[in-house]
């Protein structure tokens, strides 16, 4: 089990550095999240009105259903790139945005000085944390997603 999360840290650390050793300042550059990572396809407005509303018979929708979805999914796409989980410590935290994607990892000189099993320990912590609170983020936003639809569906 120790070696998994040997393993699995030292991913984190390669994924989010540009190469295996920590920049000095030992704070991670952060990366930018990806418009719409978790859908495909085109965003609420990227359609002319034949492209939507082929698109809305092929999945058995109306056009003003269709334009909803669309809608809603963008809302929710955005949610979830704009939220942030962080977790852990001053010396060690992990945030994570609402698609369950790292965002960030920062280790201080202090938490490099606890020792390998230590820092471990507080980057599997954090890590797990802070993507538990990044997941419960993602269901809450789906559950805001499917409440809008249900109030637009009214509508119809």
């Amino acid at each position: 089990m120790k070696s998994y999360s040997i393993l699995f840290a030292l991913s984190t650390l390669a994924t989010l550095s540009e190469s295996w050793i920590l920049p000095p300042s030992t704070v991670l550059k952060q990366r930018s999240t990806t418009s719409l990572s978790m859908f495909g396809g085109a965003a609420a407005g990227g359609q002319n009105n034949d492209e939507a509303e082929a698109q809305a018979k092929a999945m058995g929708m109306s056009l003003k259903e269709y334009q909803i979805a669309m809608r809603m999914r963008e809302n929710l796409a955005t949610a979830l790139n704009n939220h942030r989980s962080t977790s852990g410590t001053e010396d060690c935290k992990v945030t994570h945005d609402g698609n369950c994607n790292i965002i960030d990892v920062s280790i201080t000189e202090s938490g490099v000085s606890e020792g390998k099993e230590k820092l471990e320990g507080m980057l599997l912590k954090a890590w797990g944390e802070s993507f538990e609170d990044a997941k419960a983020a993602t269901q809450r936003e789906f559950q805001v997603l499917q409440k809008g639809v249900a109030e637009e569906m009214k509508g119809l």
